[in-house]
């Protein structure tokens, strides 16, 4: 289904629930960081669901591996520059093992 068209307007659609099914729709949507009618809307069409959480999460480890590769350029010449070589690949194969595990799970 494609985007409205700015001529168009979404029209409300009225339907029943259970109180608890409305609190779990809502939460769930608190969760994706969606509203709830955007929620219902991608879950009815089956579009995917990305919660803003994963997006910061990605974001967050992302920005950490940079700092890591950022880190071992910046230790060229260091007396110490080996044992700080070995410490920060060690922590760069952990941050990618994250960053892969994560994706794979947010795919899913």
């Amino acid at each position: 289904m494609a985007t409205p068209k700015q001529s168009e307007h979404r029209r409300g659609l009225l339907i029943k629930l259970l109180s608890q099914e409305k609190e779990v729709i809502r939460q769930q949507a608190h969760l994706a960081g969606l509203t709830v009618s955007d929620f219902i809307r991608k879950c009815a069409l089956n579009r995917p669901i990305r919660s803003q959480v994963s997006r910061e999460v990605a974001a967050e480890l992302s920005k950490l591996f940079g700092l890591q590769k950022h880190l071992l350029m910046e230790i060229k010449g260091l007396p110490n520059e080996e044992e700080l070589r070995r410490e920060l690949n060690s922590v760069l194969s952990e941050l990618h093992t994250a960053l892969a595990t994560f994706n794979k799970n947010t795919a899913e």
